[in-house]
């Protein structure tokens, strides 16, 4: 009763038998025999009697209405941010013993959980639909209305994102981030809650038809579209910095595609010059060194008329010195005006301040194009124009506007892919700061001392430590140098000598290995895949995204699973399989595999690893391989 009540935090059941080896563990410390228990569990006062005493001696309270108020308004933040009921179970079990209260049947923990989750979900809506104003909620509503001229509605179209590598795409993507913009949501609204529980919300809504959602219930409908709408600004915000990237690359390579080919068209007549030249070059180099007429030489090999023809010719043929691609760029310039000043329009770019000069000259085209002025200003900024571009954003001391604008969106490009220039609103290109705690939070942290880092948070403090540290350590390394006592490590007049890594494996363990390959069965991949799921479990790990309940199905779900891990599709799976179809498929990947639930597999997987869970089964599996050529009387057949 007392091990019990320690862990799992409970008292005995009436008529529940202990495990036998817990009762074997505890009669040795006694000096009892185990089968004594029997006698005592017999006696249902005895179990109650000493329930009470040992309450009263250790200080715990029963589980009852006050204790469960508690313990659901504690629950209540967790539940926002993950209402699995089995998270949330783990969590309450947890906290029952840190407050030293009886754990409660399941039944009742069942049903604290339960609460908890309906009050989180409620929570949550109201959090997201808090102060929305009467045109937003009908702007809302309004996403599930079908379109006048197509037959989807609005929702669907914000969804189908065009991916094509093409100025329209550009514009298109602008113009679906324009209309969920128009329905005047404050990004803040969504840090109201916790970002997981957004997430989730976005996913659920991602799997059902605009139809269902119309039909849920008002605050609950608000609340959806909303974590709908914010995660479409997210997603659409980063597909067109996608699809910058990639027409801005596209620019950089029709324009190389286009040097090389014109290169190569006068390859042929470049060639010719370079031979005629090379001979009228050693004719001169013998003239020269036999003391004749240099230009009787010239016309040894080639007619006076023919070679100023040739001069001609190879004037026409010259490249100027700065012969690259970026000559060819400007001839793209009307493509890119297709889309770039509605793209520099639609977003608000940040940057480091070594990048303000890119930033004021992007304020600089935004303005330009607003006006309709065809000529850059003076003042316009070239700090951030690089070497190779100078020669022509700059000639003759004047700015090019065209070659201007091209530096810009390249510049910029570069700066966004280095991390150096950030876009508001944007999931993947969104700032450093937006990552970390906030600063009221780290004040609130480091007044109650529960500053959630494992070092010192003084950083004179820190930094001595970590340069004592190293002193020490360097002397270490030093005194153990000087000494020869680097393992595979010489020092010899300063220079550093590192002995090459051998081959660690011998040959006879890889011959033993190859040997041990040959003797396991040859199995299928299902049956594999359902034996590793009668030992671990791992299909646990696919809750619902709405329910959080398993699989009806197991079957169904390793065949989904299969189907990702092959790279064969849910179509062609269900053509080869017989267990579910196509629909079922579909229905079982859109809500139960997703990035999360095969993090939570892997981990179980992990888990039974590092428990040695597994090394019974391979004991088995290896008896079975090694005794069977000896039963079958010859070698395994496949």
């Amino acid at each position: 009763m007392l091990c019990y009540l320690r862990y799992p935090g409970r008292p005995l059941h009436a008529g529940e038998q202990p495990a036998a080896a817990l009762v074997t563990f505890v009669a040795d410390q006694i000096d009892v025999l185990p089968d004594t228990i029997n006698e005592y569990l017999g006696s249902e006062q005895n179990r109650r009697r000493h329930a009470v005493e040992l309450q009263d001696q250790f200080g715990l309270r029963p589980f009852g209405t006050r204790p469960a108020t508690e313990l659901t308004r504690w629950l209540l933040p967790h539940a926002i941010e993950n209402d699995q009921l089995a998270h949330l179970a783990e969590l309450v079990l947890e906290e029952c013993r840190q407050r030293r209260i009886i754990i409660p049947r399941p039944q009742r923990l069942e049903r604290l959980c339960i609460e908890a989750r309906h009050r989180a979900r409620r929570e949550v809506q109201r959090r997201l639909t808090d102060g929305l104003s009467a045109d937003q909620r009908q702007r809302l509503d309004a996403l599930a209305v079908r379109r006048e001229e197509t037959n989807q509605t609005w929702l669907t179209w914000l969804r189908q994102m065009p991916e094509a590598a093409k100025p329209v795409a550009m514009l298109g993507l602008i113009e679906r981030l324009d209309h969920v913009r128009a329905i005047g949501l404050d990004p803040g609204r969504g840090h109201r809650v916790h970002q997981a529980r957004l997430a989730q919300l976005a996913r659920e809504a991602g799997r059902t038809t605009a139809q269902h959602i119309t039909e849920l219930e008002r605050q609950r409908r608000h609340a959806t579209l909303i974590a709908v709408t914010l995660d479409l600004t997210a997603s659409l915000t980063d597909q067109a910095l996608d699809l910058f990237d990639r027409l801005v690359g596209a620019m950089f390579r029709k324009a190389e595609g286009r040097h090389a080919r014109a290169f190569q068209s006068d390859g042929r007549a470049i060639n010719e010059k370079v031979r005629l030249y090379a001979r009228v070059g050693a004719a001169l180099i013998t003239a020269h060194d036999d003391e004749q007429d240099a230009f009787g030489a010239i016309t040894t090999v080639i007619s006076w008329e023919r070679f100023r023809a040739t001069v001609a010719e190879a004037q026409a043929l010259a490249r100027p010195e700065t012969f690259d691609a970026y000559q060819k760029l400007g001839e793209h310039y009307a493509g890119i005006r297709r889309w770039s000043p509605a793209f520099l329009a639609a977003f608000e770019f940040e940057s480091v301040p070594a990048s303000a000069s890119l930033m004021r000259a992007i304020e600089v085209l935004r303005e330009v194009n607003s006006t309709g002025a065809s000529v850059l200003p003076r003042s316009a900024p070239t700090g951030f124009v690089r070497q190779r571009w100078a020669s022509y954003v700059l000639p003759g001391g004047e700015i090019d506007r065209r070659h201007y604008e091209l530096c810009v969106l390249s510049e910029l490009r570069d700066r966004l892919l280095a991390g150096e220039v950030w876009v508001t609103g944007s999931r993947q290109h969104r700032s450093f700061e937006e990552r970390l705690i906030s600063r009221e939070t780290i004040q609130e942290l480091r007044q109650a001392g529960t500053l959630p880092v494992a070092i010192e948070t003084d950083f004179d403090k820190f930094i001595e430590n970590r340069r004592a540290l190293l002193d020490k350590r360097m002397a270490a390394v030093d005194a153990r140098a000087r000494d020869g006592l680097l393992p595979g490590v010489t020092i010899t007049k300063g220079v550093l000598k590192i002995t090459p890594i051998e081959k660690s494996t011998p040959p006879e363990a890889e011959a033993l290995a190859a040997r041990l390959y040959a003797m396991l069965p040859r199995i299928r991949v299902t049956d594999l895949l359902t034996e590793v799921a009668g030992w671990t479990q791992f299909p646990e790990c696919f809750p619902h995204l709405r329910t959080g309940e398993t699989t009806a199905d197991n079957r169904v779900l390793m065949a989904g699973l299969l189907a990702e891990g092959l790279n064969l599709g849910l179509t062609r799976m269900a053509e080869a399989c017989s267990i579910a179809s196509l629909g079922q498929l579909a229905w079982t990947s859109d809500w139960h595999i997703r990035e999360e639930t095969y993090a939570q597999a892997l981990r179980r997987l992990v888990n039974q690893q590092q428990r040695g869970a597994l090394r019974g089964h391979v004991r088995r599996r290896h008896r079975f391989v090694v005794r069977w050529p000896v039963l079958s009387g010859g070698r395994p057949r496949p």
